[in-house]
This record gives structure tokens, C-alpha cells and sequence, in this order.
């Protein structure tokens, strides 16, 4: 899964386009003004403080196949103990994640679902009947409903989550006295494997499960989001004979650490419920440019120069100074699932320069 954080303008596309058609391209010479200059300097480094945070401790996932009695006898199942399963009563989910509304007015319904490996899947059911609950049962090799595994959830009791090994299983929306009644909501995702050892984030649907595994692995249903994950950066600053821009952007290659916390800036965003990634290695880019053309007299710079002075694109992490000057972190958006900031020093933003403020509280290490 690949995030990207973009603020292109539709003008410069077009100015660009209209640039590179009838001006020529020139390199920076000793007769270059000073205002040239002046807009590809580099910005002086800030050092950004270490912030203190608490370890999250590892989680235990239990197995289905190794339940204890006693968790077992928690749901009471026996109204459907000896009901086969009626073509008409049951409804297949095909996808590992399903979110669905129903009505039960039988003494139960039934959803068939299939896992072709281990999965740690979860379970919610709400429902205007507080009586009714949802029971994961094993599926007879004929179709038939079979065992109950002893595992599942009350309605609006919140969430349960399991390791459940490949096979045919059914979730069975019922009451222990086989006769109570309601419309129901129906919540399951069985996207990502077993062997992960923290909870990261759960939508209150259970649409999205984030999961954490170890730091090459972080799952949001199945997909690694280290995978291709990306912030960029570009601006453009317009004047009557032509323009200056910034661009940055960073790919994460190792990381270091994955924190949950609350971060907040001062430019226009914020993001309360933050998954932090930071970076031991990436490919990093940064470059200023300046142009100006005037009569035919044009002026074009291009400095690949980061704050640190070396040159981009080069892998980040390598540089002498890379963590001298604090963590350096890609910061993810739980709400919406984005990616809203390289919160770096060598972010230009963060300089002497940039002008930007941050906040970052509640820091918890998952790893």
C-alpha cells in the first residue's frame, strides 16, 4: 500500500509545460543575481528533541484450537446444538471482511465463511436486541451445521478477535433461548494473518484492522504498509517573470521504531489518533529551483542540496548527521488512513526557516 501526501498546483503544470516548449534550460554560472541565490539556500537545521514515551507491552493472541473450557462456557450455545443448517438460512461471505445489516426473525441465521490459512480474525455484533449473540460454529464436510467452537460475542459487548486455522467455519446470530428477535449489525474481518504481536487500530466496524507484526511488517487487512510507504512535498511560488519551488519527498526503506501518539502542527492539520514510523533508512530527495526569464535573458537553478549538504537523491539513514539531530518520522492519519507528515529536521518546514511548530503527546512504542 503506498501513501503520498501531494500539493501540486494545476497552474504550474501549465506554466511548466509552457516553459519547457520555447525556453531553454540554463545552468547556474559565477553571473547568477544574488536574488537567484537567495531562493536556493539551504535552511540551517534545528534539532528536534526526543520525546518521551511508554512501551506498549506485547499482546497475546489466543488460538481457537487451544480455548480453554471455561472461556467456552462464557456464551451459553445450545438452541442450536442439534439444527442442521438449512440452505435458505445460510448466507456466504465470500471476502475476508464484511460488514452487513439483518433482521433475525427465525430462532437463527447463519453466515458461512471459508479461511485458507490461519488468520487472527475479529468479531462484533450489534444489535436493538441485547439478548442475541454470535457464535462461530464448525461446517460439516456435507454443508451441515456442526460443533460449536465455543467462541464469539454478545450484542454490543464490543469486539472479540481469535487465531482461527484454516477451514469452513459459520457465524451463528441466535439467543441462548432460541426465541428472541432483532435487527442486527454483523461485524467481521478475518484480512490478516496469525503471528501478529500488537493491535495497532480497529474501525468501530471492524472495516479496517491494523495490526502490528514486527518492524518489516506492519497489515492493514492483509496489506504491509511499509511496503511503498511515501511522503512528498511539492511547492511552487509564482513572480512576473517566473518561479521558484521546493520539492522534498522521502520512501521508507528500514525503520527504526513504530509509536502510537497524538500529533498536531501549526500548518492547517492535525492528527489526534497517529501511527508514527520512524525511519532508519529511505530514499531521500531535495531540491530548490529557481527560474526567470526576462526578454530572453533566462536564469535557471537547480540545487539538489538538503539541509545537511549532500547532495539528493541519496539514501537517508547513510549521512553522518542523518540522526544527530533528532528522530525523524513518517506520520500516519489512523482517521482517515493518510499520510500527513515527514516530521523530520531535515524537513524544511522544521528549519531555522520553515516556521513550523508540532506537538507530539501520548507517545507509546510498539516497537
Amino acid at each position: 500500500m503506498k501513501f503520498v501526501r501531494k500539493s501540486v498546483s494545476f497552474i504550474l503544470a501549465i506554466l511548466l509545460m509552457y516553459s519547457v516548449s520555447v525556453v531553454p534550460s540554463f545552468a547556474a554560472s559565477e553571473t547568477t543575481s544574488q536574488a537567484a541565490k537567495e531562493e536556493t539556500k539551504k535552511a540551517e537545521i534545528q534539532s528536534m528533541s526526543s520525546i518521551p514515551y511508554s512501551a506498549m507491552d506485547t499482546q497475546k493472541f489466543e488460538n481457537l484450537d487451544e480455548i480453554s473450557p471455561d472461556e467456552a462456557k462464557k456464551i451459553s450455545t445450545d438452541s442450536t446444538q442439534s439444527i442442521t443448517v438449512k440452505p435458505q438460512s445460510a448466507w456466504g461471505i465470500s471476502e475476508p471482511v464484511f460488514v452487513g445489516d439483518g433482521t433475525l426473525s427465525d430462532s437463527f441465521d447463519s453466515y458461512a465463511v471459508s479461511l485458507t490459512a490461519k488468520q487472527l480474525s475479529f468479531l462484533k455484533l450489534d444489535s436493538s436486541n441485547p439478548n442475541l449473540l454470535a457464535i462461530l460454529y464448525n461446517v460439516n464436510a456435507n454443508g451441515s451445521l456442526g460443533s460449536s467452537t465455543g467462541w464469539g460475542v454478545k450484542a454490543n459487548g464490543g469486539q472479540a478477535y481469535i487465531n482461527i486455522p484454516a477451514g469452513k467455519y459459520a457465524i451463528v446470530i441466535g439467543s441462548a433461548t432460541g426465541e428472541e428477535k432483532g435487527s442486527y449489525k454483523l461485524m467481521w474481518n478475518a484480512s490478516n494473518p496469525s503471528g501478529a504481536s500488537a493491535i495497532i487500530n480497529c474501525t468501530a466496524d471492524l472495516s479496517r484492522v491494523v495490526l502490528y507484526y514486527d518492524l518489516s511488517t506492519i497489515r492493514s487487512n492483509g496489506d504491509n504498509i511499509l511496503t511503498g510507504l511515501n511522503w512528498e512535498n511539492h511547492e511552487t511560488w509564482y513572480t512576473p517573470n517566473g518561479y521558484s519551488a521546493r520539492d522534498m519527498s522521502i520512501s521508507v526503506a528500514e525503520v527504526k521504531g513504530v509509536y502510537l501518539g497524538s500529533f498536531s502542527s501549526s500548518a492547517p492539520y492535525s492528527a489526534p489518533n497517529a501511527l508514527l514510523i520512524e525511519i532508519n533508512k529511505g530514499s531521500w530527495l531535495y531540491s530548490n529551483s529557481y527560474y526567470r526569464n526576462v526578454k530572453g535573458d533566462v536564469t535557471h537553478i537547480m540545487d539538489y542540496t538538503d539541509p545537511s549538504g549532500l547532495q539528493t537523491p541519496r539514501t537517508f539513514g547513510t549521512g553522518e548527521a542523518d540522526f544527530s539531530y533528532g528522530p525523524n518520522y513518517i506520520v500516519i492519519n489512523l482517521d482517515t488512513f493518510q499520510v500527513c507528515e515527514f516530521l523530520s529536521p531535515f524537513n524544511y518546514f522544521y528549519t531555522s526557516d520553515g516556521g513550523r511548530t508540532y506537538s507530539l503527546t501520548k507517545l507509546q512504542k510498539i516497537s
